[in-house]
């Protein structure tokens, strides 16, 4: 170094790639476990093996973490240990049905986990097995964590939970409200709505967006009258990186591409 600056503690913040090899990968975001919908998943697992996706990005939100609210959590629900088997539960039926390559995006809601053990519990900071992935199984179910609000990149297109960006409501839609955040090509979960939105730059590049919907309790405690509405997505891509987004919305107990 040139001058006597002082010690900087900065981090490296980088980008997560999906392994090139995945040519066609499923997105589910926001299934709340143990608060889930069934028959949406279930219509939802059909569809991708049907289409034969090589790969499944849980986008965020998948555990509930209901019991690790700040927002004073009902004591009769169901605790933090029962929502841990569930989602074990549910990976081994992705694996089993659809693929072995998971990937697991952490969202607002598993970073409830991490607060915790910060206010709570620093003594156990550090130590291997009480990292979030290791009390989830991650490791001997060979999932593949994502943290840290990284952003994740299945070919070209930067996928986020949508927490990582402040996206606590949308303007028009949740596409809009991403293109606002991003100003580029991305899709996100997190606002639990299906929708699309396309711009055109000056040099007439075109700029789309796109929210996926929800696969949980359509009608939570917190929540009880909402527009959300059930989805997943699932992204095609070429050697080059180039991606075609099919974005599926839920009417009736049936998947439709939007």
């Amino acid at each position: 170094m040139k001058y006597d600056l002082p010690q900087s503690f900065e981090e490296q913040f980088e980008h997560y790639h999906l392994p090139s090899k995945l040519k066609n990968v499923g997105v589910i975001s926001d299934t709340h476990i143990p608060y889930h919908n069934n028959p949406s998943i279930e219509e939802v697992i059909n569809y991708f093996i049907i289409k034969k996706v090589d790969g499944i990005l849980l986008n965020g939100d998948i555990l509930d973490c209901y019991q690790l609210s700040k927002f004073q959590p009902d004591p009769r629900k169901r605790n933090f240990g029962e929502e841990i088997l569930a989602f074990q539960q549910f990976v081994r039926v992705l694996k089993k049905n659809v693929t072995s390559n998971i990937f697991f995006k952490l969202g607002n809601h598993e970073e409830r986990y991490e607060r915790i053990m910060i206010t709570r519990c620093p003594e156990f900071l550090g130590i291997k097995s009480f990292d979030f992935e290791e009390v989830l199984g991650c490791n001997d179910l060979d999932v593949k964590v994502i943290k840290d609000q990284r952003i994740i990149y299945i070919g070209n297109l930067p996928v986020l939970h949508g927490h990582e960006i402040g996206m606590k409501y949308a303007n028009v839609t949740p596409a809009r409200t991403l293109f606002l955040k991003t100003y580029k090509s991305s899709l996100c979960g997190h606002l639990h709505r299906t929708s699309q939105h396309n711009e055109q730059s000056l040099d007439g590049k075109i700029i789309s967006c796109w929210s996926v919907g929800h696969l949980g309790d359509p009608h939570p405690l917190y929540r009880r009258i909402n527009n959300w509405n059930h989805g997943a997505a699932r992204i095609e891509k070429d050697s080059s990186g180039d991606f075609e987004v099919i974005n599926l919305r839920m009417l009736g107990n049936k998947l439709f591409r939007t």
